[in-house]
């Protein structure tokens, strides 16, 4: 039970770091780019965290976020059955 609990958490953190990487911070918007710091100078700052939250929330709404959080919480509760 144990072993099933820890490959059970270890794919559920990937999955976690893999739809922060694919969904949430990608670099798409998340603001700080080499290219665009000067750009980002003369825009609105409203804007910039518009868009931030728009990310955030994108990030939340996905199921594969959320999947990844169940896997973790069951592996945890598996591993304190088993102990």
């Amino acid at each position: 039970m144990q072993t099933v609990s820890d490959y059970l958490f270890i794919a559920s953190l990937l999955t976690l770091i893999l739809s922060f990487v694919f969904l949430g911070g990608g670099g798409r918007y998340n603001g700080v780019s080499a290219y665009t710091t000067d750009l980002h100078m003369q825009q609105d700052p409203g804007k910039v965290f518009e868009r931030q939250d728009n990310v955030v929330k994108r990030y939340f709404k996905s199921k594969l976020f959320w999947i990844a959080a169940a896997g973790i919480v069951i592996s945890v509760i598996l591993s304190e059955m088993g102990s």
